[in-house]
């Protein structure tokens, strides 16, 4: 049975994640109030909707039968357990499919990613360890067998 994560989101990433919209609305309001135009005020409304459905939502983390599964907007990264040398925690700020910097690097040999954020840390960890039998829990990660 697929297991399902949301992402954690930091204060500060859902503020920014929410005025953005609202400040853009906002923006296109005043544009069509002050004759720009329908056009010129409908523009960044499209622009604000298109980074939220192409990038940002819908961001989760799923553990299939054989692979990490990470989705984020229209965005899906299959990671085979096989492939996972060790998931190590990282405060790593690149962008990442990750709403939170608390987040999980899953070292698969590329050192730029992917890092996650999932909202149950401890239960992901121990739902992923226990799909391969290569890791093993160390705390606040996993690492070799």
């Amino acid at each position: 049975m697929n297991k399902h994560w949301n992402s954690k989101v930091d204060w500060w990433i859902g503020a920014i994640l929410v005025m953005m919209p609202v400040v853009t609305l906002g923006g296109s309001i005043a544009a069509y109030v002050s004759g720009s135009g329908v056009a010129a005020a409908l523009l960044p409304v499209a622009f604000v909707a298109a980074i939220f459905g192409l990038v940002v939502f819908p961001l989760y983390y799923e553990l299939t039968d054989d692979a990490l599964v990470i989705r984020f907007g229209l965005f899906r990264s299959k990671i085979p357990y096989e492939s996972i040398r060790q998931v190590v925690p990282t405060r790593n700020p690149l962008s990442s499919p990750a709403l939170s910097l608390d987040r999980l690097h899953i070292d698969t040999g590329n050192p730029l990613g992917p890092n996650i954020s999932p909202a149950e840390r401890s239960a992901f960890l121990d739902a992923l360890v226990s799909r391969t039998s290569r890791l093993k829990r160390d705390g606040d990660r996993l690492v070799p067998r």
